[in-house]
């Protein structure tokens, strides 16, 4: 019973939480309306106005609300990028059905009265202060005409004296509701405004708390963290997963001889060329100085050596600004493969060892670490 009433309401409301609510939004105005349509049998049925009439009110007003209903529901106003809800349109439709339902009821008219004020409430969440100042004086202006049309043409049932006092309890109820609406309005874009500096500043935290400022890389806790998450993957898809630890050869030299913004300027350009050279599932970080940890799944230890040179033989070909033109950028490493996540510190081990001995070897190399049980 239950899977039935969540189908039909999704059959009527949609299934995204957005377009259901602006469907339930539509819906809202459907009490009303009937409520003016048994009004307006009251009228007929006291002989006040014709069946015709009230059956012609009854048809225009339903096939109205059919028609924003479908085209709320269908999402036409997201398609054509206009304000999804159709909220004006609605607000336009709904006081031209209460005016001209004013002009037909004869003595029930004053019950209608108060459907104007709520009509603006209609819009309230939607409307920016502009459209819903303009629907406002619309709803003035337009229910000041109808009174003063019906007080010209029958001033004995609908005294002039009357419909003024009427209008004028009307326009201030009105004009009140758009002030608290236009406050509502710059409450709403503080809100919003508010909310995406604060998405910003989180972003920004975020960045802080996981990259590494100078090279944009991950920093040594954010790589931990994506090195879990890639053991637990290679794990259970039974895939493997290598890490390597690189250093860049000869660093200290260049921050001694050339300065440390050239320092940085090499471990920027040598960020670039890693994070170019690898595929979108890999992933590279800045262990801590000039040290960085690949973390490769899905690949094998020879596949990864071969990934490496790349690395190193398009680092020698780059010119860094304040080094000497014969200058290269190399760097040693050292090849592990995780055995999974209980594997986690003891891959980078072997994977640290196996670059120490690239570096006693003579530098610009990548050496492979000894498997876990021969060690």
């Amino acid at each position: 019973m239950a899977r039935r009433q969540v189908s039909w309401s999704a059959l009527v409301l949609g299934t995204s939480h957005g377009r259901r609510t602006r469907v339930s939004q539509s819906l809202l105005a459907m009490p009303p309306l009937l409520l003016i349509h048994a009004l307006l049998v009251l009228a007929w049925r006291q002989g006040v106005l014709p069946g015709a009439t009230v059956a012609w009110y009854v048809a225009v007003t339903l096939v109205g609300c059919v028609a924003f209903y479908a085209a709320v529901r269908s999402g036409l106003g997201e398609r054509a990028r206009v304000e999804p809800s159709l909220s004006a349109p609605q607000m336009v439709f709904a006081m031209l059905c209460t005016a001209s339902a004013y002009a037909l009821c004869g003595p029930y008219r004053s019950a209608l009265l108060c459907l104007m004020p709520l009509i603006l409430c209609f819009g309230i969440f939607a409307l920016e202060s502009r459209a819903s100042r303009a629907l406002a004086n619309f709803g003035i202006v337009l229910m000041g005409g109808v009174m003063a049309a019906l007080a010209a043409e029958s001033p004995q049932s609908h005294p002039a004296l009357v419909e003024a006092a009427s209008w004028a309890f009307l326009a201030t109820s009105m004009t009140m509701m758009q002030v608290l609406s236009d406050r509502l309005s710059r409450l709403r874009s503080r809100l919003t405004r508010q909310k995406n500096e604060l998405s910003q500043a989180l972003e920004r935290i975020r960045l802080l708390a996981t990259r590494d400022t100078l090279t944009g890389l991950l920093n040594r806790r954010a790589a931990m963290d994506e090195l879990r998450r890639a053991a637990g993957q290679a794990a259970r898809h039974e895939r493997p997963l290598v890490v390597a630890l690189v250093d860049l050869d000869r660093f200290k030299q260049i921050n001694d001889g050339h300065g440390h913004q050239t320092g940085d300027r090499v471990l920027q350009a040598f960020a670039d060329v890693a994070q170019r050279e690898l595929r979108a599932e890999d992933c590279v970080s800045r262990w801590g100085g000039e040290e960085f940890l690949f973390i490769l799944p899905d690949t094998s230890e020879d596949e990864a050596c071969a990934c490496l040179e790349r690395v190193l033989a398009v680092c020698a070909e780059i010119i860094v600004d304040g080094l000497p033109t014969n200058w290269r950028i190399g760097f040693s490493a050292g090849v592990a493969r995780c055995l999974g996540p209980a594997d986690l510190e003891p891959a980078i081990e072997r994977a640290d060892r196996a670059m120490y001995r690239a570096k006693l070897a003579g530098r610009g190399r990548i050496h492979r670490a000894q498997p876990p049980e021969t060690r």
